[in-house]
């Protein structure tokens, strides 16, 4: 009987300890991984809404017109993502603090073309059973960072004549931003737009207009809201960009690569460098120098009657080197005053050359020849195809014309370095020797000339993705509806070394690069942004599209 007391004692105390292992013990376990698993999902979630907002405020240093007032807008921004999404409250949390104090915006040390922003925010978060044990609340403060990379772009205009179209027809001249109801009117408007999307300030974009010749508008420049014009939210103000006056052929090789010279000049690699192209057409005019000393005399005919700085043909013992070349137009201004792409662009025996569409060649049979300078006074139409005056003897000399007996060949690149065949060339160009032999028949010679025109804009973009000192984004708008020659969708995809589909358009109008057989993507270079607009009623809609993937990318 004394042993079975002790044992039934010993149960009690068995029951005693477990009671109180359940008070002390288990119960705290189990509420401390409660109110653990709590806390976690609550800092989680405070994390997301500092993240969120940091980059909130980095997106919205494009706002205001000083850095100072742009950081205010970034600070205010970023409090307002933050408590949408983190408002008084969540999870039960209290004493929440997030404010404009909380958000800084600093210069990177390290690079001048970056600013750094940095969120932090500071909560308390109850305790639903740590209470009982004295632990009433865990006080939670957490950080995020990004940052912008500043801007330093090229808006590159097409003001070609078919820019003028409406329902196929072409309006009277001038066209410009007075023609109301013109694709040319609707790019002045949104071009505007795009150009405030972007901090004055900070950002830099110039701008180039081109149709048959290029002009050079304003190098980037911090000021260019004020120099091209801009609107936004904040307000409007009319600048170069509303003087534009639509007009000519389609010289695209030759205004990438001058925009990109001007990036170039400019040399800011810790930026974001970026070439900013809209065309509504195909690639037509290309600017050669129809000299060289091998073969002698260039890609003029033996036949032809234009004379050197002798006034000698040919024939008669002229054009023999390199001084006696004549100089049809005095030199293309490229980098002026130092070295680098493109600084030593040679004078000579320059000229544009221009192969009909193939709309046109349709309607009128081939043709491809006018010879003009380039360079032009003015961002006016009425400057297009200014005759070379200084050739004498030559059958073009004076006036346009769709004659060519002068020449043999065109040149294997244009003037700016972009090859007419280069490798994993678009269009299929036959060259002999590093030429493009001419037979004098239009009908013969359109298809080489007219992929030529083709393959030098794809080399153009190349060129500039690719330059080891300063690669740059491509970002390209083709614009549709205006005449029977819309912009190729998978020449303006390589260009922009966009990989993806049309991802504007219901039904897409395009592919992925990867299913197109001619279309070719490059994973190691910067890859840009591809839109279709298919009429001028979707073009505001494209540029903004195109402004939000760059700043998107700038972070």
């Amino acid at each position: 009987m004394q042993i079975r007391k002790h044992r039934n004692r010993e149960k009690g105390a068995a029951l005693f300890v477990a009671i109180a292992a359940l008070v002390w013990v288990v119960i705290p376990m189990l509420g401390l991984v409660v109110d653990l698993g709590i806390l976690y999902s609550a800092k989680a979630r405070l994390q997301a809404a500092v993240d969120g907002a940091s980059l909130a405020a980095a997106r919205a240093l494009n706002l205001g017109q000083t850095t100072a007032a742009q950081a205010t807008s970034a600070q205010q921004n970023a409090v307002n993502w933050f408590y949408a999404n983190f408002p008084n409250g969540n999870w039960a949390t209290f004493n929440t603090v997030m404010t404009t104090a909380n958000v800084t915006v600093v210069n990177s040390p390290s690079n001048a073309n970056l600013r750094q922003v940095t969120v932090t925010a500071r909560t308390s978060v109850p305790t639903w059973f740590m209470k009982y044990l004295g632990f009433s609340a865990t006080n939670l403060t957490v950080s995020g960072q990004a940052s912008r990379r500043d801007i330093v772009a090229m808006l590159v205009l097409d003001r070609s004549g078919s820019m003028c179209s409406v329902n196929g027809a072409t309006a009277n001249p001038p066209c410009n931003k007075a023609s109301t109801s013109t694709p040319c009117s609707a790019m002045i408007i949104d071009a505007k737009n795009f150009t405030g999307a972007f901090a004055e300030g900070r950002d830099q974009i110039g701008l180039l207009t081109f149709s048959d010749g290029y002009y050079l508008e304003s190098k980037p420049t911090i000021n260019f809201q004020t120099v091209l014009g801009y609107s936004n939210s904040s307000g409007s103000s009319n600048g170069t960009i509303d003087n534009i006056d639509c007009n000519g052929g389609t010289g695209t090789a030759a205004a990438v690569s001058m925009a990109y010279n001007q990036l170039y000049q400019i040399a800011e690699p810790g930026a974001m460098n970026i070439i900013m192209l809209e065309t509504d057409g195909l690639p037509n005019t290309l600017i050669y120098n129809f000299y060289t000393a091998t073969p002698a005399p260039g890609a003029l005919n033996t036949t032809s009657n234009c004379q050197d700085t002798n006034n000698l043909t040919y024939k008669n013992g002229g054009w023999k080197t390199v001084a006696t070349a004549r100089q049809w137009i005095s030199g293309i201004s490229m980098n002026t005053g130092g070295a680098g792409y493109m600084s030593n662009v040679p004078a000579g025996a320059i000229g544009s050359f221009y192969s009909a569409d193939p709309a046109q060649v349709a309607a009128n049979g081939a043709y491809m020849i006018v010879l003009f300078d380039p360079r032009q006074t003015a961002d006016s139409g009425n400057n297009n195809s200014i005759a070379i005056s200084n050739a004498p003897g030559c059958t073009f000399n004076g006036s346009t014309t769709t004659t060519y007996s002068d020449f043999n060949w065109l040149p294997g690149q244009d003037v700016f370095g972009n090859q007419v065949a280069p490798a994993n060339e678009y269009q299929p160009l036959a060259l002999t020797s590093g030429y493009n032999n001419l037979t004098g028949t239009a009908s013969t010679d359109w298809p080489n000339a007219h992929a030529a025109a083709l393959n030098a804009a794809d080399n153009s973009a190349y060129n500039a993705r690719t330059n080891v000192t300063l690669p740059v984004y491509v970002f390209a708008i083709g614009l549709g509806g205006n005449d029977g020659n819309p912009p190729d969708p998978i020449l303006l995809q390589r260009m922009a070394n966009d990989p993806n589909e049309d991802q504007f358009n219901n039904p897409p109008t395009f592919s992925a690069c990867s299913a197109e057989p001619t279309c070719i993507n490059y994973s190691n270079q910067p890859q840009g942004t591809f839109i279709y607009s298919p009429t001028s009623a979707q073009l505001g809609q494209a540029f903004l599209a195109i402004s939000s993937q760059i700043l998107r990318l700038s972070h």
